[in-house]
């Protein structure tokens, strides 16, 4: 087998566990991400922070700031929400429209997933689909967002 073959993670049903995260994605850990809105493509970040307004299922809105480093979840909320609690939304703050795939969970809890534009060093803007459970660590992106990171926009490769 090749090494492009063991870098592909395999396709998961719901409730397998999920290989190591570093191992899906081939990324520094502490890579800053750019972020911005897909809609009125606004840029999210705050310094090193990604600014999102955020609904809880009891509907009450606030703001959440979350690292905008890869696989870091420090975050801090205007909203008390539970580690386990899935969003009801998650929005841009400047153009209020929602960040939620319909019809699209998250393979490791089956809550919904949110999506915004990234990159590295101010690059191309690639998509990033990620969980709305606070926790969640699970994300995902398309097979050329993430070889188009790896290649030219990661300073491990």
């Amino acid at each position: 087998m090749s090494k492009k073959d063991t870098d592909k993670p395999a396709k998961q049903e719901r409730g397998e566990k999920a290989p190591p995260l570093m191992a899906r994605t081939h990324f520094k850990h502490d890579t800053l991400l750019h972020c911005w809105c897909p809609h009125c493509r606004e840029g999210l970040n705050e310094g090193d922070r990604a600014v999102f307004e955020i609904e809880n299922k009891q509907g009450e809105v606030g703001v959440s700031k979350l690292s905008a480093y890869l696989n870091v979840l420090d975050q801090e909320s205007t909203l008390q929400v539970d580690d386990d609690e899935e969003l009801a939304d998650v929005r841009c703050p400047h153009c209020r429209t929602s960040f939620i795939v319909p019809g699209q969970t998250c393979i490791q809890d089956g809550c919904k997933m949110a999506a915004i534009d990234v990159s590295v060093s101010n690059s191309q803007k690639m998509k990033l689909i990620s969980c709305t459970r606070p926790t969640c660590r699970w994300y995902t992106m398309s097979d050329e967002d993430n070889e188009r990171l790896i290649l030219r926009d990661s300073h491990e490769w």
